[in-house]
C-alpha cells in the first residue's frame, strides 16, 4: 500500500513541477510561430483561462513582430461561431494585432484536432504553444507524438481554478496516452 501511495506522490508532484516549467518557457528567435489554443466559450463571452491565453498571446506577438499566430478552437454552432473565430476576432480589436498575421483553425474539437489540423499552417521548424500551465504536459506529449518541434509556453492560472483543472487534466492525460494518436 505505502509502494502504491509513494508511486502516486511521486507521479502527482513530477506532473505538478512538470507544469510550472512551462511557465518560464520563451519565444526564440528561430521561432516563426505561435499557437494559442482555445478553451471553452459562453455565447462568445471569454472564459478566463481563454482570455489568459489570449492576452500572453498578444503581449508574445508584440515583442516579436515577425511571429505570424494561430487561433485554433471549433466547436461553433448554427448560431455561435467557432472559438477560432472569436479568437481572432479578439485579437484583432482589443489588442491591434493585425489581420494578416493571424490564420484560424476552427474545426478541431480537442487538444489533439488542435495540434493535428493546425500543423498544415505552420510555417516555421518550430512553433510556440501557448495555454494554460495545467495544459501544458499533455499539449506536449501530443505535439510530440504529431512529431511537431516545439516550446510550450504557460499561462498562469488563479489557484482556486489551477486546482480542480490539473485534477481533470490527470485524467485527460491518461485519455491521451492511451487514445489520441493519428490514424
Amino acid at each position: 500500500m505505502i509502494v502504491i501511495f509513494t508511486t502516486v506522490a511521486v507521479y502527482l508532484i513530477g506532473i505538478h513541477v512538470k507544469m510550472n516549467q512551462s511557465l518560464k518557457h520563451q519565444v526564440t528567435k528561430d521561432m516563426k510561430d505561435l499557437l494559442i489554443l482555445g478553451s471553452c466559450l459562453k455565447d462568445q463571452e471569454l472564459s478566463p483561462t481563454l482570455r489568459a491565453r489570449l492576452e500572453m498571446g498578444a503581449n508574445l506577438l508584440k515583442q516579436n513582430p515577425n511571429l505570424k499566430v494561430i487561433v485554433t478552437g471549433g466547436k461553433g454552432t448554427d448560431t455561435l461561431p467557432p472559438e477560432a473565430q472569436v479568437m481572432k476576432r479578439v485579437l484583432i480589436e482589443e489588442y491591434g494585432i493585425e489581420e494578416e498575421r493571424i490564420l484560424v483553425e476552427d474545426q478541431s474539437s480537442n487538444t489533439f484536432e488542435n495540434l493535428l489540423f493546425s500543423k498544415r499552417l505552420l510555417t516555421g521548424e518550430k512553433v510556440a504553444i501557448v495555454t494554460n500551465e495545467f495544459h501544458s504536459v499533455r499539449t506536449s506529449l501530443l505535439a510530440r507524438r504529431l512529431g511537431i518541434p516545439h516550446v510550450v509556453i504557460g499561462v498562469k492560472t488563479p489557484s482556486k481554478k489551477r486546482y480542480k483543472w490539473e485534477c481533470r487534466e490527470h485524467l485527460a492525460l491518461v485519455k491521451s496516452w492511451l487514445v489520441d494518436r493519428k490514424k
